[in-house]
């Protein structure tokens, strides 16, 4: 994410003119350094000049703001699948770079992924398509359908019959899989004890 774009986010999102101007100051500071697993070598101080520093707790915030215009874009697709109660069209659910895109047809979320597309290319994300997977509802059933294209020799695949997902660490399929997560915590929860014991 270039830097230019992490301060033009800023002024898009109408933050105070103080704290952009700080944010400009302090990326001019933005070091890091590489060493070994052993801790043998390390490096001099290698200047960040692209991306967010990690590591402090403005980061994070910095990065979320960086993303306010995808959202805004997603939206105006109008390409979102109706909650029938509220009558609420929902495009996609994002946290962090865990992003989720949700549409009622296949041409729909051909859009939503070029739009994506478009957005990571302009602002350097990189697209993980190997953590991607689609996965497609009929009637409250499973329904087989076709891959989906980025680009030439890139397409998001289906996910496999019988597979689940992983959003935020949940197991997902129709829904979120609450008894595997119950046994998934169980196990983890035993082995946690397990090891405070020792």
């Amino acid at each position: 994410m270039p830097h230019n774009w992490i301060i033009k986010s800023l002024e898009l999102t109408g933050i105070n003119n103080k704290v952009i101007s700080f944010t400009k100051k302090v990326m001019i500071y933005w070091r890091t350094r590489l060493q070994t697993e052993n801790k043998l070598a390390e490096t001099d101080n290698i200047k960040i000049q692209c991306g967010i520093f990690q590591g402090d707790s403005l980061s994070p915030l910095l990065f979320c703001i960086c993303l306010i215009p995808l959202t805004e874009q997603l939206n105006r697709l109008n390409t979102g699948y109706e909650e029938h109660t509220t009558k609420t069209k929902i495009s996609h659910l994002l946290y962090m770079d865990d992003l989720k895109l949700i549409t009622k047809s296949e041409e729909k979320l051909q859009k939503q992924i070029q739009t994506v597309k478009a957005y990571s290319g302009d602002t350097h994300m990189e697209f993980g398509i190997e953590k991607c997977a689609k996965i497609a509802f009929k009637r409250d059933k499973l329904a087989h359908s076709q891959y989906l294209v980025i680009d030439i020799n890139r397409e998001i695949q289906e996910l496999e019959q019988g597979k689940m997902y992983n959003y935020l660490g949940i197991e997902e399929s129709k829904g979120i899989q609450h008894q595997q997560m119950k046994e998934r915590l169980k196990q983890e929860y035993s082995k946690l004890t397990g090891e405070l014991k020792k």
